[in-house]
């Protein structure tokens, strides 16, 4: 055979034999080299060839696997257009005629199936523009197969994966073309499947032997008709064929559960029995996925659905998946019960959304939904799907940390419990009167039965699914449960029964608090609840338990009525149980969930925590280390270290080294890990960077990483901007001396991309630079100058982003009106302070925020000179600055209360750190208030222009500067030009030395 190869073939042949071999050694270079050759010309149609033509037929079945694989891998990578290394023309088309030469004739099955994959998947991109034989072909060879039962197996598995991939393209005019393909081919393969179908259970019959392969195909042909009948359709009312084939879906079904029964009775052979169930699964899956999707055309079929499963879920219908009433057809039950759940949430066969139907379904959902129906589903939801089973039981005793596990995100789809869960709580949503008239009863009778040690597990386990019935739709028992009388009699006291059956009821007690706690929950029996949890987290209790305990915990905590006070008395205890927890558990889920808990509880305390928090720092470190291949636990751990350190305020010496570590590998863009910690990881860099009283070399080394992440994307944009002010707060000089201009030279590369908010956070950066060092800040920002000034010019932006640019230009002008005129040289504008002047008076009174009227009062009070462009538009800014000083001066309190002249004081000037508490200014609500970063703040602003200058003593001085200047005569004729009424308002605060008399209307 191998002279038979030429040279590259033979090359090919020999790395995919090595691709399958044992030695990982000899995978891995065969790997490399067959990696390097897929982006080489002829590659894929050579082991095209390999794994189709018959000339190589005697090339074992692994190496042309292997290759079958490669060239599927391959269409994912190169078959697209324009895309690198793409396959060219020619060799695409060679590859779809050996696939559709030869793929059919593949008897290795798992070689068969390979080949069907990437014929769909070809058939995605090509069919049927380029390929447009494909689908004659294979109805041709589907319809001469008929003869041969391996030869039809065949022609139907390339045909389902050819159908699966075109019924899974989304563009409008792809779904056109499948919904065509669907109307020329359904008939026949609904033919196929019936035929096959009633042939199956024929052979049962006459010809067992033949019953498998004849079911395989009939499988084959429902799993196409599945793909037709969901998405070949847009309007399936108006198809009869479509319809005629669900109608027969419910008689087949009952006849595919009947013939399973029988097969189970008489002990079929296994595989046969199992191909049975996925059988009868793929039909109800169709069912469930026509109704999703085509609601309208489903509502002809109301009744027999909910018939079919009502049957089947609860009542006599349960005999053919039940055994000794344990169920043994689980997958089943689950799409029965989504089906149900399914009609009983579609909006459309709503009682108001009857006349918008094409088809008026010939049952009201509230007609089959009695009460009677209702009161009998509930019982068997409680008293039957509610109750453990013994796998349950088993599975908890075996791994009680696994089984306090919840599923959640759409579980319901594919396991029992969370699917009768969604059930119960949609009968809720939909007849809440009735069931929770019906639940009360069961719930009245659990209290009135008194459980003592001796009591038998079948009492045990029809209470705990009362109680679970009682806690899932507690929201809907608000009025009618005494909550408080229930948990402070019965259930505390069947807390305290210590024999091993109960524990099933503690720990379904513990989690009947935790979903009550917002329901309706008295704060008076809080302590109670807090000595229960403490009372289940002790070390020699059921780890389930335990796990249920930290639950409650955090809901409790959580809850909208905690009282720091009334949880303080268990604080040690509860957080030092925890910890032994977090200790003992080994699923990274439950260290997680522990770490929330914990999370939560250093949140609500607040300082108070600080004691219980050596425990915790010693062993957080070795935590990390153990969960180096589980990220989201390591995001936990990123979080629970936030909250301690925002609990904390002055960070232990010896929690330090850790914590740079673990800042390092979450922002660093080299190492693996930034993909999955970043997020959490920046929050704590900034709750560190907050807690911080000074710089440290190690702190410094961090802001490598912070260029690089904004660089890469904006996503973190406002995080990292926050984390450069907190540093420049933190050591102005350090950090802008290090990364200063760099961050200025990305600020200026970005202003054209970024949307408004974005250059306003950036913006905030450069107006702390101007206020931590106002001469080292103007000379770092002054690249920056000139395209602020421009878009000062061009008055396009919106009010918020344009105040921010005049906040920098007002800033720059108090700085150094040198500076200022010198970058209006620079954007080399003839009338460029006219512009900017007349933008910054037309906008000045937009300005909600009193500090920047302030600003923009003193920046002009500082230009009052005698220049003809600034005197022309003097009484327009004289205007602005009333209206500010107005705004900022206040009464003094005490001239008020001794009746003397009053006495204005300017609002916004802060003497101390005192004035800045009791200022209503100050914003401190986004600021915690315990951090050595809101005393930064503060100081930053005790040396603001804006909290040290009295305005009106300011414009005052500079009035009289300019009165110097111009002479007496010119002022008065200047000030002339003022509105009277804003003279007269001015005058109140300040001596204009007017020598005319103010004539106000």
């Amino acid at each position: 055979m191998q002279a038979e190869l030429s040279t590259p073939e033979l090359m090919v042949c020999q790395a995919l034999r090595a691709a399958t071999d044992q030695s990982h050694e000899v995978v891995r270079n065969a790997e490399v080299q067959l990696a390097e050759w897929e982006v080489q010309s002829g590659f894929f149609l050579t082991i095209a060839r390999i794994c189709l033509h018959p000339q190589y037929a005697q090339v074992d079945a692994k190496a042309r696997w292997m290759a079958a694989v490669y060239l599927k891998n391959g269409i994912n990578k190169y078959w697209r257009r324009n895309v690198k290394n793409e396959i060219n023309t020619d060799e695409r088309q060679q590859i779809r005629e050996l696939l559709l030469t030869y793929a059919s004739s593949e008897e290795t099955p798992q070689i068969a199936l390979q080949l069907a994959v990437l014929t769909g998947r070809i058939a995605r991109f090509d069919c049927p523009k380029e390929w447009p034989e494909l689908i004659p072909e294979l109805l041709k060879n589907l319809q001469l197969s008929g003869s041969n039962a391996e030869e039809q197996q065949r022609q139907l598995l390339l045909f389902h994966h050819v159908i699966k991939a075109l019924a899974s393209r989304r563009m409008m005019a792809e779904k056109r073309i499948f919904q065509e393909l669907t109307v020329n081919i359904f008939d026949f393969i609904r033919e196929l499947w019936d035929g096959l179908s009633a042939l199956y259970f024929h052979n049962l019959k006459t010809t067992p032997e033949a019953a498998l392969s004849t079911l395989q195909r009939a499988t084959l042909a429902l799993r196409i008709l599945r793909k037709l009948s969901v998405y070949g359709y847009s309007k399936t009312q108006r198809t009869d064929l479509c319809l005629r084939f669900i109608s027969q879906l419910f008689d087949c079904l009952r006849q595919s559960l009947q013939c399973r029964y029988d097969l189970k009775i008489v002990g079929a052979d296994n595989q046969l029995l199992i191909l049975m169930e996925k059988f009868i699964l793929k039909q109800v899956k169709t069912l469930t996925e026509f109704q999703e999707y085509h609601a309208g055309s489903f509502a002809r079929f109301l009744v027999v659905a909910l018939e079919f499963t009502f049957d089947h879920i609860f009542h006599t219908g349960t005999q053919l998946i039940f055994t000794n009433n344990v169920i043994n057809f689980q997958n089943f039950a689950i799409q029965c019960i989504n089906l149900m759940k399914g009609i009983m949430s579609c909006n459309e066969y709503k009682r108001d959304c009857y006349e918008k139907l094409d088809e008026k379904p010939p049952l009201k959902l509230c007609d089959f939904f009695t009460n009677e129906r209702l009161c009998y589903m509930c019982e068997k939801i409680i008293t039957h799907y509610f109750i453990l089973t013994r796998e349950e039981l088993e599975m908890w005793a075996e791994d009680p940390e696994g089984f306090a596990q919840n599923d959640g995100g759409e579980s319901w789809k594919y396991a029992l419990r969370p699917a009768i869960d969604n059930l119960y709580l949609t009968c809720f949503n939909h007849y809440q009167a009735q069931m929770t008239e019906e639940v009360c009863k069961y719930i009245r009778k659990a209290q009135q039965i008194q459980l003592t040690e001796q009591s038998k597990l079948e009492d045990i386990l029809l209470k705990d699914a009362i109680y679970n019935a009682a806690g899932q739709a507690s929201f809907h028992f608000f009025g009618d449960v005494d909550f408080d009388t229930w948990f402070s009699g019965q259930l505390l006291n069947e807390l305290q029964i210590e024999n091993d059956n109960f524990r099933i009821l503690r720990r379904r007690i513990i989690w009947l608090l935790a979903e009550w706690t917002s329901v309706k929950f008295s704060r008076d029996l809080r302590p109670l609840a807090y000595e229960a949890c403490l009372h289940l987290l002790r070390p020699n209790e059921d780890m389930s338990i335990r796990l249920a305990a930290s639950s409650a915990v955090s809901n409790l905590i959580g809850d909208f009525e905690f009282m720091t006070d009334a949880f303080l008395p268990y604080l040690q205890p509860t957080f030092n149980a925890l910890i032994v927890l977090l200790r003992e558990a080994s699923e990274c889920e439950t260290k997680m969930n522990v770490l929330n808990v914990m999370s939560t509880i250093i949140e609500k305390m607040g300082d108070e925590i600080e004691l219980q928090a050596d425990s915790l720092i010693g062993y957080l470190p070795k935590l990390w280390k153990e969960s180096d291949d589980f990220n989201m636990l390591r995001c936990a751990i990123l979080s629970t270290l936030q909250q301690l350190v925002k609990a904390m305020h002055s960070i232990p010496e010896q929690l330090k080294p850790f914590l740079y570590g673990v800042i390092q590998i979450s922002t660093d863009l080299q190492g693996p890990s930034h993909v999955y910690l970043m997020e959490e990881g920046l929050q704590l860099w900034v709750s560190v960077v907050e807690n911080m009283n000074n710089m440290s070399p190690e702190l410094m080394l961090l802001t490598k990483n912070l260029l690089p992440i904004i660089e890469m994307s904006s996503e973190n944009l406002r995080i990292v901007l926050i984390l450069i002010q907190a540093y420049i707060l933190l050591d102005a000089i350090s950090f802008l001396e290090q990364h200063g201009n760099q961050f200025i030279s990305f600020c200026m590369r970005m202003f054209d991309d970024l949307r408004a908010e974005g250059i306003i956070l950036m913006l905030k950066v450069f107006e702390i630079c101007l206020k931590c060092d106002a001469q080292y800040g103007l000379v770092l920002i002054r690249p920056a100058l000139p395209y602020i000034f421009k878009q000062v010019y061009i008055n396009e932006d919106f009010p918020m982003l344009m105040g921010m640019y005049l906040t920098i230009v007002a800033r720059v002008l108090l700085i150094s009106q040198n500076v200022f005129s010198a970058v209006l040289q620079e954007i080399k504008e003839p009338d460029a302070l006219e512009k900017i002047f007349d933008v910054w008076i037309a906008k000045m009174p937009l300005i909600t925020e009193v500090e920047k009227s302030k600003l923009f009062s003193l920046a002009f009070g500082s230009i009052f000179t005698n220049n003809p462009i600034l005197l022309e538009r003097f009484p327009s800014m004289l205007q602005n600055i009333t209206d500010t000083i107005i705004e900022v001066m206040s009464t003094d309190d005490d001239s008020i209360e001794t009746e003397q002249p009053q006495k204005y004081t300017d609002s916004l000037v802060y003497l101390d750190e005192r004035d800045i508490d009791r200022s209503d200014y100050f914003r401190t609500d986004l600021l915690d208030s315990e951090t050595y970063h809101f005393g930064r703040w503060r100081q930053l602003a005790l040396k603001d222009p804006v909290h040290k200058i009295v305005l009106s003593q300011y414009i005052e001085h500079q009035l009289n500067g300019l009165r110097e200047q111009l002479g007496n005569e010119n002022y008065q004729r200047l000030m002339q030009r003022v509105y009277p009424e804003v003279l007269q308002k001015l005058s109140g605060f300040i001596n204009l030395n007017l020598n005319f008399t103010l004539l106000v209307d």
